[in-house]
């Protein structure tokens, strides 16, 4: 029991390490490059095949962890990219390791740190309503807090 815990414990500092440097990249460049994303989506995979192997999570989990991240990609692709391409991956990816319910619990923290952030903007006059935001260190707040809470 303690070695799965310590595992787990493992798997999430990395996961959030992996997230802070997409974090940099969005916040600097305000795209997240696509070989730090095969990366992640590579090493979730094999965390997926393994803990499928060792009977910890079924197909059927797997498949709907994937669901936050397909959401966002479609609606990366109805709004012409309002919302990135790499948003989604990285939700497919906090999926893949997470699970869905800590990575929608995630996502709905980050909603709203975002939301409030971005109306703290508009307020303050110091960005216009069709101004780009990086929603990954949001995405990275609100999963550091779904693992305390979750």
């Amino acid at each position: 029991m303690f070695k799965v815990r310590l595992g787990n414990i493992f798997l999430n500092i990395i996961f959030i390490i992996f997230l802070c440097t997409c974090t940099v990249f969005d916040i600097r460049k305000k795209e997240i490059p696509i070989h730090l994303i095969l990366i992640g989506l590579i090493s979730s995979f094999g965390v997926i095949m393994w803990q499928i192997f060792e009977g910890t999570v079924s197909v059927t989990g797997v498949g709907v962890s994937f669901l936050p991240g397909l959401f966002f990609l479609l609606i990366s692709f109805f709004t012409k990219e309002k919302i990135g391409y790499g948003d989604g991956l990285i939700l497919i990816i906090s999926g893949l390791i997470l699970g869905f319910y800590q990575c929608f619990l995630g996502l709905c923290i980050s909603l709203i740190c975002s939301s409030v952030f971005a109306l703290l903007l508009l307020v303050l006059h110091k960005v216009k309503r069709d101004s780009k935001l990086a929603f990954v260190p949001f995405l990275t707040i609100g999963i550091g807090v779904s693992f305390f809470v979750y």
